[in-house]
């Protein structure tokens, strides 16, 4: 009996002494936690500006951030806080961003490789440095250029010796990082920074940057300045508020500061990365479609009021008249009884608008309505393009649209709010409604003035 109590008590302090034991290890885990568990402090944007993978102007654009917007800055780094933004982690630029305490500044580390060789170990062993290379050129010089940018974690394409605008994009992000003249061109300065030395001998066959082809002048405009032309170049930016004021219109063959304006908020924006030197060529207009496709507009490639307006702001100045009339022509006001607007857009009638906030497009087909408009989306895609332009919901909120049919473009007002009947499978449970000048509401039967209002803002714009 004795030596059964005495087993008892000494299992009993045991598992007591265990629990201790556990306790501690758990406490001290608890402050041993690494940084990462930490939180992170609040911070707030306070411009448009675009959230980059690296911190580099150049980096690729995860997302554009509105002004006001939450994120959570992890660490600071020189003008750049590392923060995370829903789903993205990224780096946005320091002056675009208000703290709400300190920041931690993130720590430096010596780059090595996976296996623990240096970086400048395993570019030494590419053999001997290259001489100067430039876009366009094809050849053995490349190829090394692009393995050494590859180990610097700098260039993730192929190593096929084709300097294109992947390697130039690798070339300026690292020109970017080193403090060098973020020109994309590998001149002799970028050279022996990574290489540690430029050869005398270079394979390259393009001309030298800036010049022009013999028995041509040079243009007016500021060339792009890299390392073997001291002239001035136009610069990036990191915010469209940069910027300043909106550009005229432009289109395929103009130049001048309304280009390098375009040029800038497109290439701030992700959609361009090209020079920024005022010539509206291929390039720049390759990348207003993109951005037109990517925001459900006409893929013209013309940087007419509409694109302008999507680019710059709501309050972006209008075209000129020189270069708008391309973009749809005159926009007419019908008043909504004195011009019968139900004979002029009779009931079924299938026509496209466009939001002047946001310049995206979509069909609705008119049903019915005595005093104004009864429209539906004509499909499931147009319902979830309206529930974006009201910020992923529904809303009774005015917007003034473009309404353009039967090759006429009018000014007009919507809410966005299913009501009533529905006749179409759309995934819109109900109507909306669209009112011309003095049209009336339903019930009340008078005319509302926010509707006016946003008939009368759209009848300063063009399609």
């Amino acid at each position: 009996m004795f030596f059964n109590s005495t087993e008892h008590f000494a299992k009993d302090a045991f598992k007591r002494m265990t629990c201790i034991v556990l306790s501690a290890v758990i406490g001290a885990s608890f402050f041993l936690m690494p940084n990462a568990a930490k939180a992170a402090t609040e911070g707030t944007t306070n411009a448009k500006v675009v959230l980059r993978k690296e911190a580099d102007k150049e980096s690729k654009a995860l997302q554009t951030l509105r002004t006001g917007e939450d994120v959570d800055i992890i660490s600071a780094s020189g003008e750049w806080y590392k923060v995370r933004y829903g789903k993205y982690t990224g780096y946005l630029m320091k002056k675009y961003v208000k703290s709400s305490g300190g920041v931690p500044s993130a720590s430096e580390k010596k780059p090595v490789s996976a296996a623990g060789t240096s970086v400048s170990a395993k570019i030494k062993a590419l053999g001997s440095a290259p001489g100067i290379m430039r876009v366009g050129d094809n050849n053995s010089d490349v190829k090394k250029l692009q393995q050494a940018l590859q180990i610097l974690g700098y260039y993730n394409g192929k190593l096929d010796g084709d300097y294109g605008s992947g390697t130039t994009a690798a070339v300026k992000a690292y020109q970017k990082a080193r403090g060098l003249t973020a020109d994309g061109y590998a001149g002799e300065r970028t050279v022996k920074s990574i290489f540690g030395k430029c050869s005398s001998k270079s394979l390259t066959t393009q001309p030298k940057p800036g010049s022009s082809p013999a028995g041509t002048e040079n243009k007016t405009e500021p060339v792009k300045k890299t390392e073997e032309n001291d002239k001035s170049r136009y610069p990036t930016v990191s915010s469209v508020n940069e910027i300043g004021s909106a550009p005229a219109t432009s289109r395929k063959g103009d130049s001048g500061s309304k280009v390098v304006k375009l040029q800038q908020a497109l290439e701030c924006l992700g959609y361009y990365d090209g020079a920024i030197d005022g010539d509206y060529g291929n390039g720049t207009y390759q990348a207003v479609k993109k951005f037109q496709q990517k925001r459900g507009m006409k893929a013209d490639g013309i940087a007419g009021a509409s694109t302008i307006r999507v680019l710059f702001g709501e309050d972006a100045a209008n075209a000129s008249s020189a270069s708008s009339s391309s973009d749809g022509g005159k926009t007419e006001v019908l008043d909504w009884y004195k011009d019968n607007v139900s004979k002029v857009i009779p009931k079924g009638a299938r026509f496209t608008v466009k939001d002047i906030g946001t310049g995206k497009t979509f069909e609705m087909v008119r049903w019915s309505g005595g005093d104004h408009m009864d429209a539906e989306p004509r499909s499931d895609k147009d319902t979830e393009t309206i529930k974006s332009i009201y910020g992923g919901t529904y809303s009774w909120r005015r917007r003034a649209i473009l309404i353009k049919y039967n090759g006429h473009v009018y000014a007009a007002s919507m809410n966005g709010m299913p009501h009533g009947t529905t006749t179409i499978e759309n995934e819109f449970d109900g109507h909306l409604c669209i009112h011309f000048k003095n049209s009336k509401t339903h019930g009340t039967d008078v005319v509302d003035p926010d509707h006016q209002n946003a008939v009368d803002k759209a009848s300063k714009y063009s399609w």
